[in-house]
């Protein structure tokens, strides 16, 4: 039994001193790194958010430009970035505070074993660093980027499935107009030929009704009917496409990148805050909380 609590001792000696060493000095420099980087970030998201709000300066061009593939591969490209982005940004948050949980029951447990006499200050000052750390983390508005990123992702959903809508209505008013065109071409051979047997001049003189040319005149009449309102419904759709497109980036860019400010400067203030109990280096050349 005392070889037993001998080797535990021991052992928890070695933790102790790694932790002095090694991981209380590589927190520092992590967190100072993360300080940095969110700063870094809360910089760019204010660009990002300034242009953003150009956006709405926009004017909405009732042009007839349809979409082109150009801008379905622009749109689609734009989804997988954006779908890249949310599940990065929540895996990055995710990990983080896993990360710092494992460090706090670890120096929990190594705590658990020794004598108060045995606990150095570099040990102490990274539990509570680790235990800022965490309760930090779950101040932070996550939750409010992670879903303003996951909104601005749905608006871009919704303007690829427009996209695809448009892309439909015009391969089917492509091949109606097709159809027509046969129709056409159709008609005016029949009523060549009225013209040469029947020796008529004026085709449209003396046909009954049920004539076959009477019929297929209807009948192209009524497909022209139906390949015009088809061609509207596509014409409506390139409107809609372009409003839609513009509108959505009107009200989710602004958004998101305003949620992304508030986020890293929350970060940031923290991790200031968190540091600022800590100074990377003493006398001695070792790590210590500052006094």
């Amino acid at each position: 039994m005392i070889s037993l609590r001998e080797s535990i001792s021991s052992s928890c000696s070695s933790i102790l001193k790694v932790i002095d060493e090694e991981l209380h000095p590589q927190l520092y420099t992590i967190t100072s790194g993360l300080m940095s980087m969110w700063r870094t970030m809360y910089e760019c998201h204010q660009v990002q958010n300034h242009i953003s709000q150009q956006v709405s300066y926009l004017i909405n061009q009732q042009s007839g430009d349809p979409t082109t593939n150009y801008h379905r591969q622009a749109a689609f490209q734009l989804k997988t970035e954006v779908t890249f982005w949310y599940n990065s940004f929540r895996g990055v948050i995710k990990s983080q505070g896993e990360y710092v949980r494992a460090l706090c029951r670890w120096i929990q447990l190594t705590y658990s074993f020794v004598e108060d006499s045995q606990r150095s200050r570099s040990a102490s000052a990274v539990h509570d660093l680790c235990q800022e750390w965490q309760q930090a983390l779950d101040r932070l508005p996550d939750k409010v980027a992670s879903e303003a990123i996951k909104s601005f992702l749905s608006a871009v959903q919704s303007i690829v499935l427009q996209q695809e809508e448009e892309l439909n209505l015009k391969k089917k008013s492509d091949k109606l107009e097709k159809k027509l065109r046969r129709e056409l071409n159709s008609l005016a051979e029949m009523e060549m030929k009225l013209v040469e047997t029947s020796n008529i001049e004026d085709v449209n003189s003396g046909l009954i009704p049920k004539h076959p040319l009477s019929v297929k005149r209807a009948k192209v009449e009524a497909f022209t009917k139906r390949v015009n309102e088809e061609k509207a419904k596509y014409m409506n759709s390139v409107q809609a496409t372009k409003a839609m497109t513009l509108n959505n980036l009107r009200t989710s860019l602004p958004n998101v990148f305003q949620a992304l400010m508030g986020f890293s400067s929350a970060y940031t203030q923290t991790l200031e805050a968190m540091l600022s109990h800590t100074k990377p280096v003493d006398s001695n050349g070792a790590f210590s909380p500052m006094q």
